[in-house]
Order: C-alpha cells, then sequence, then structure tokens
C-alpha cells in the first residue's frame, strides 16, 4: 500500500508555462495528479525591487480531476532584470499527497 502512495505522489506534479514580451511576464501554475483530489492549493509570490518588498499570499480550495493539466491560476508581473521574484505553489490533500515548486527553479 506504501508503495502505491508512492508512486501515486511521485506522478503528480506541479509546473509552470511562463510567457513574456519584454519585462512582461504570465506565469500559469499547472497542476496534474493521479487521483480525483479536493485540494488545498496556496500561491506565495514574493517580489524585491528598486521600490522595496513585497508578499502577495492566495489560498484556495479546489476540485482536481485525475490525469488532467490544470491551470490554478495566472500571474502577471513585470519584472525588470534588477527584481528577485520568487512564486511557490504548494498543492495538499491534508493526508497523502503534498506537492511543493517553485519559480524559477533553484
Amino acid at each position: 500500500m506504501h508503495t502505491l502512495l508512492l508512486l501515486a505522489a511521485l506522478s503528480s506534479q506541479i509546473t509552470f508555462n511562463t510567457t513574456h514580451d519584454g519585462d512582461n511576464y504570465t506565469i500559469t501554475p499547472l497542476v496534474q495528479v493521479t487521483q480525483d483530489c479536493v485540494c488545498q492549493v496556496q500561491i506565495i509570490t514574493e517580489r524585491e525591487g528598486a521600490a522595496g518588498v513585497s508578499q502577495s499570499r492566495q489560498r484556495n480550495t479546489m476540485t482536481l480531476p485525475a490525469n488532467q493539466t490544470t491551470a490554478i491560476s495566472r500571474i502577471r508581473l513585470n519584472i525588470s532584470a534588477r527584481d528577485n521574484v520568487k512564486i511557490i505553489v504548494t498543492v495538499s490533500d491534508g493526508q497523502s499527497l503534498h506537492l511543493a515548486q517553485q519559480w524559477p527553479a533553484e
């Protein structure tokens, strides 16, 4: 049974679709789970730049269908070369599934 849970967790994933036009970025977190899931989704966006530091936190409960890639948000930011931006996405069912991923990847 533990092996099946481990395989399910390994097959589930968070990825990011990123597009940009100059300094204007659109980051779309995508989640795929192997079993239907009523999950807590949290997105933390941290930004440090010439204007200072900001952080936003979003949390929502979402129903994620099995074996389908689901866009859970769309984040639009103006990011200059001097800005430091980090987006952390976590998805959890409160039991066996806990996923976390950061953009950009470290």
